[in-house]
């Protein structure tokens, strides 16, 4: 592709300034569009009910983040973008043919899907893990002592969760739904902006993923957000996450770890602040959107 002059970031949260605000793909893009801006590259975000009445340059590009929300294949083919991007980062299993023709390039959030993507597309297909948009790093203080999770429940039984409160372990929750499952949360929300100060606080952040997720090895950006911050991640599951990140990471398969024993090892890790610190840095330099922005220029200069 030529000179590219802005690329407009779609996404499946609406344009409600308060609800748009709850959604993590709104951050997501956010982070993107902003990391464009370093490379002087303009762009939107546009949300799922902006899509009408749009004016696009001839050096414009579109770049779907593809979670729940998909545009129309009429509003994409008749859009006026000179190339059009789609970058699968969950619910992989939507996914058909006839979508995945319709753009020029296609990058995947795991390396594990990605051969499959590639053979359903016939398109150019790269990997792109998620990222973080967490850059101003301050020490982690003194822990509270208690394990952290912040997610509504969506009405789904969240195993993770549910392993460490049934044994009456330190844990603090944010989110909606969670008295129905018989927990106190600490607030029903949190501002994407104090995020990273709430994370600093925890003994260790919590971290889950939905099944086809899980099942199709896709590693969501919370764990790379936590580690920026200088804090352990407790996850069920983290595929492609980088050898120099993974001493910072404890895997917790709910019905089958031990949760005390758990919070043991994450206890003892939480103490190891050069080697949090350390990850931390790396996290912030190799996997921020900044990286991220980068490697997408350099496949579209490529293309």
């Amino acid at each position: 592709m030529g000179d590219l002059e802005a690329l407009d970031i779609v996404i499946a949260a609406p344009s409600d300034r308060t609800r748009r605000n709850t959604w993590g793909d709104f951050h997501f893009a956010r982070g993107l569009q902003e990391a464009m801006r370093e490379q002087r590259i303009g762009g939107r975000v546009l949300c799922r009910d902006q899509l009408t009445g749009l004016r696009v340059g001839r050096s414009h590009a579109l770049l779907v983040l593809r979670g729940k929300f998909r545009p129309s294949a009429d509003w994409l083919l008749s859009s006026g973008y000179s190339l059009r991007l789609l970058w699968v980062i969950s619910w992989p299993l939507d996914l058909s043919q006839d979508e995945l023709a319709l753009y020029d390039l296609i990058f995947v959030a795991s390396i594990q899907d990605l051969p499959r993507i590639a053979r359903l597309s016939g398109k150019p297909t790269l990997f792109l893990p998620q990222a973080t948009a967490f850059q101003s790093f301050q020490p982690a203080p003194a822990s509270d002592g208690k394990l952290l999770f912040i997610g509504n429940t969506r009405g789904l039984h969240r195993p993770i969760v549910q392993a460490f409160a049934r044994e009456d372990l330190p844990l603090s929750v944010i989110g909606q739904g969670w008295h129905e499952q018989g927990l106190r949360p600490e607030a029903g929300s949190i501002a994407n902006d104090q995020l990273p100060e709430r994370y600093r606080r925890a003994l260790a952040v919590l971290n889950d993923h939905h099944g086809a997720m899980r099942d199709y090895g896709y590693m969501n950006n919370r764990i790379y957000d936590a580690l920026a911050c200088g804090v352990p991640v407790i996850s069920d599951m983290a595929p492609d996450c980088p050898d120099d990140l993974m001493p910072a990471v404890i895997l917790h398969r709910p019905g089958r770890d031990d949760p005390a024993e758990t919070l043991e090892a994450v206890t003892a890790l939480r103490r190891q602040s050069t080697l949090l610190h350390s990850v931390a840095r790396r996290v912030r330099r190799k996997h921020s959107f900044s990286a991220r922005a980068h490697t997408l220029l350099h496949a579209l200069h490529t293309a």
